[in-house]
């Protein structure tokens, strides 16, 4: 597919706004989620002392401040992570739209292991490790690897953007039931 038809699917799904503001808080969501996960001890400790309402209330700076929290290229590819996911959902959503049922074929293999690599190890080691601690592989394992886990989140971008590629592709195909020809 060349540049100029990817970007033009683009600026056709995006051109709404529902699919921008779906891509905008699936965005947040997992990014929130991220620094939900790596202030979960302060958040207890603090629920502890003021309720609900002080965590509420504390959340946002959190949420505002995670980039001094972590490392640039933590950052940065949690970001990237998250605005993929954000792209590919809203994306999933127009091609569902687009065909009136779920066709799973695109979305699949691929979209599913970027979605659980993204979730598993989004930010850096250092800070909670995603969910990666609740299968109890530790902080430590991961900064064993060559770049402290940082292969995994990209691993997650470039399976994630292949996603994306694909069904961008799909979707400036349109509606087409491929039949295989017989040689």
């Amino acid at each position: 597919m060349k540049t100029k038809e990817f970007f033009s699917v683009w600026k056709q799904v995006f051109s709404n706004w529902r699919y921008v503001f779906l891509m905008i808080i699936i965005a947040l969501i997992f990014y929130s989620f991220n620094v939900f996960i790596a202030s979960y001890n302060s958040l207890v400790s603090f629920y502890i002392q003021f309720g609900f309402i002080g965590i509420i209330k504390l959340f946002p700076s959190f949420f505002i401040g995670f980039k001094e929290t972590i490392f640039l290229h933590s950052f940065i590819s949690l970001l990237l992570i998250s605005v993929l996911l954000g792209m590919l959902f809203s994306l999933i959503l127009y091609k569902t739209k687009m065909i009136k049922s779920s066709s799973g074929k695109t979305f699949g293999f691929f979209g599913t292991t970027g979605i659980f690599l993204g979730i598993l190890a989004p930010g850096c080691i250092a800070c909670g490790v995603g969910l990666l601690s609740v299968f109890g592989i530790s902080a430590a394992v991961l900064s064993s690897l060559p770049f402290e886990g940082l292969e995994l989140s990209l691993l997650a971008i470039g399976i994630l953007s292949f996603s994306t590629y694909k069904i961008t592709g799909d979707i400036n195909k349109g509606i087409v039931c491929e039949i295989p020809s017989k040689k």
